[in-house]
């Protein structure tokens, strides 16, 4: 009768380990959006010596979904803008390594901006419409970056 008990009690605790294992690998399995997988990663292009620096700051947010900040050469400091200023982001596709974004207001002048992570690499494509037609494309990489953005001296 002890060992029947035994034997129960042990095939008792295979079976929740089982299906633990099995629930905690459904979640792992689940596929994260591209926002959430990289947001806060901060990312650059460029040096101010050089003249051209830009950060930008993938955010976990549809509704702002990236910052950026523009060195001006001027002034010394940096021009700071979400993207939500530029009229309400669409996110159009958010997968783990890629964002499509539909920037702009209801008219037919919109941006469509593509990002993609391939580990230490932001690829950033931006094609611009005018009138729903493109009329320039543009291409950026941007390297991750351990700076901060409280650390930049953002203009007034």
């Amino acid at each position: 009768m002890k060992n029947q008990i035994l034997n129960f009690k042990a095939l008792l605790f295979i079976a929740v380990m089982a299906i633990s294992i099995h629930a905690c690998s459904d979640d792992n399995d689940e596929e994260k959006s591209f926002l959430e997988a990289h947001g806060g990663s901060f990312w650059k292009f460029g040096e101010p010596e050089a003249g051209l620096t830009i950060y930008a700051q993938i955010n976990n947010s549809e509704s702002n979904p990236f910052e950026i900040w523009l060195y001006d050469v001027l002034d010394e400091c940096y021009l700071y803008e979400k993207i939500s200023n530029e009229g309400s982001p669409e996110v159009l596709e958010n997968r783990e390594n890629k964002v499509e974004i539909r920037i702009g207001d209801e008219s037919g002048d919109y941006g469509i901006l593509t990002m993609t992570v391939s580990g230490d690499i932001l690829r950033v494509e931006l094609d611009s419409y005018e009138d729903g037609e493109m009329v320039e494309e543009e291409r950026f990489i941007l390297n991750r970056s351990s700076d901060n953005a409280s650390d930049l001296n953002v203009c007034d």
